[in-house]
């Protein structure tokens, strides 16, 4: 039998397949330069890792991009998740994780509403997790230092902060943007960034969380 609870093994493997994805991707291993890319080389590293995990002919592992979810959203338009990962056992679904993802460059500017989608993600994220996925996990790499500074005090970077060290507000958060001005975001839980940063890149990982902010905080 497998030594891990099957949710703690599912987590082990997305936190070993980023350690693998950032060490290629540094080393040169694997060209990203968008977004697209990104997701398809760290499904792939999932998929190898995942299916290392499976131990007995009774378990299956299985990646799936942009799986598409209903009623995320008070829009209640469909949301699709950037990579689902999930474990089977003798045919039945025992767990699962949902993972977003933002690859964004310093030549691409629009730094503000990055960080507006960001935070659209770990609120859908969350929404995720109340629909029954066991883990969730948002994932970002940039070049672009400016996400991991102060902003201007009441700046939509300010507002919707994702510098070093912040940890985000249990308020509803309402978009200046135009672009972005039909985005309502109150998450539910408080998330606190940590970068790292290597060779000129930042990289972040965020478990997602399932309780309330006056229920735990991080």
């Amino acid at each position: 039998m497998d030594q891990y609870p099957t949710s703690d093994k599912l987590d082990k493997v997305i936190k070993e397949s980023w350690s693998l994805f950032k060490s290629k991707f540094l080393g040169g291993r694997m060209e990203v330069s968008t977004e697209a890319p990104f997701q398809h080389n760290l499904a792939n590293t999932l998929r190898t890792v995942g299916n290392l995990h499976c131990f007995s002919r009774t378990e299956q592992f299985f990646v799936d991009l942009e799986k598409r979810e209903e009623n995320l959203l008070e829009s209640r338009k469909a949301k699709y998740i950037d990579i689902t990962c999930s474990y089977y056992e003798y045919g039945e679904l025992v767990s699962s994780a949902a993972i977003e993802l933002k690859f964004k460059r310093k030549y691409q500017g629009a730094d503000d509403e990055a960080r507006i989608d960001a935070y659209w993600d770990i609120q859908c994220l969350e929404k995720c997790l109340k629909k029954g996925y066991d883990l969730a996990y948002f994932m970002m790499i940039s070049n672009y230092d400016l996400y991991t500074k102060k902003s201007r005090e009441g700046s939509t970077g300010d507002t919707f902060s994702m510098r070093q060290g912040y940890t985000t507000p249990c308020k509803e958060l309402v978009p200046k943007l135009k672009s972005r001005e039909n985005k309502r975001i109150q998450l539910k839980h408080r998330y606190t960034f940590h970068w790292e940063e290597q060779q000129g890149e930042y990289f972040l990982l965020l478990p997602i969380k399932n309780t309330n902010c006056h229920e735990l905080l991080s």
